[in-house]
């Protein structure tokens, strides 16, 4: 009985003994910086992902008549979550924001309403001049961005998913100037699937075609054209110099050959078009092969096209308020 004693006595003695304390403190100290440390990096994941969101210009493309369907939806989902965000209308929004007769009747004030004073009418065949302007009015007004978005009243863009993707691209040489979804002509992409115009590119874009002579030499009947076709302009007759580190488009499929970019609706994209003919646009004008299904759409995936404005809600909800559980624990072995 003694001798359990005083075994006892002896192990207690050098559990509380000073070094067994120290490692104790090291071991205490050690979990809770692990903890802290956890934390720290999971902001700084956030604090890193809002240092570039601050770096991204978005503007879409829409009308008067369209402000309380399409662009109420756009306004009320994704378009909050770019860095800076403008309507481009013919509607000014400090003429509304002046009357509160108006502001109550219609509701528009709210909306971020780009004061562009030389927009042309609206009409579809003046697009591209529409698209002109509000370039060149970016470039002077709002040049402290590095990525300008374009994207129309019906599209859905997927901001994050844009933003990781230019992220990986800052060390890419030699540099795009313009991503989105590639046609089989290589300076043509999407203008419905939305595109990112760089900062450089808008530097090229605005220092050459604010010139009609030259504008004229490149315009074309439909905006995203238009905007290809301006900047393959603009690199033939720029300084070989000036442009050697720049390439005119970038490449947005991911490592498994699937869009990013989306030209038409989801559904069409997932199910094919009804009419599954080699004659449909969408088999025979893509930069790369027209792929439908599961493997038509990347993990990664950025934008959406012809997007109803119910369709957009519940595409947001589905992506930012419903969670997914723990793959692991969602396993069913067969």
């Amino acid at each position: 009985m003694l001798f359990k004693l005083n075994i006892r006595r002896r192990c207690f003695r050098l559990w509380y003994s000073t070094s067994v304390r120290l490692i104790q403190l090291i071991i205490l100290f050690v979990i809770i910086f692990l903890i802290v440390l956890l934390i720290k990096l999971r902001k700084k994941e956030n604090c890193w992902l809002d240092k570039y969101r601050a770096r991204l210009f978005c503007f879409v493309l829409t009308n008067e008549e369209n402000l309380e369907s399409r662009g109420r939806a756009v306004y009320e989902t994704w378009a909050r979550r770019c860095g800076r965000f403008v309507f481009v209308s013919r509607l000014n929004s400090s003429r509304n924001c002046q009357n509160k007769t108006e502001k109550n009747l219609h509701g528009l004030c709210e909306f971020p309403i780009a004061d562009i004073k030389t927009l042309p009418d609206e009409t579809y065949s003046h697009l591209p001049d529409k698209v002109r302007s509000s370039l060149l009015y970016f470039n002077e007004y709002y040049p402290n961005y590095d990525w300008y978005l374009k994207a129309d009243d019906d599209t859905y863009i997927i901001v994050e998913n844009l933003l990781r993707f230019l992220i990986s691209t800052i060390k890419r040489y030699p540099k795009p100037v313009l991503y989105g979804y590639r046609f089989r002509e290589d300076y043509y992409v999407s203008g419905g699937a939305g595109y990112v115009i760089t900062r450089e590119g808008l530097n090229l874009f605005s220092s050459h075609i604010k010139n009609d002579s030259i504008y004229a030499q490149c315009n074309s009947t439909m905006e995203d054209m238009m905007i290809g076709k301006c900047l393959d302009k603009i690199f033939q007759i720029e300084s070989h110099e000036n442009i050697k580190h720049l390439t005119l488009v970038g490449e947005t499929i991911d490592q498994h050959g699937r869009e990013r970019f989306h030209p038409l609706a989801f559904r069409l994209h997932f199910n094919g078009p009804s009419n599954k003919t080699n004659r449909e646009w969408i088999y025979y004008r893509p930069f790369h092969p027209t792929l439908f299904g599961y493997e038509a759409i990347s993990e990664t995936t950025i934008s959406f096209h012809y997007t109803q404005p119910n369709d957009m809600y519940q595409i947001h909800s589905l992506i930012y308020d419903i969670k997914l559980f723990d793959r692991q624990l969602c396993l069913v072995s067969h």
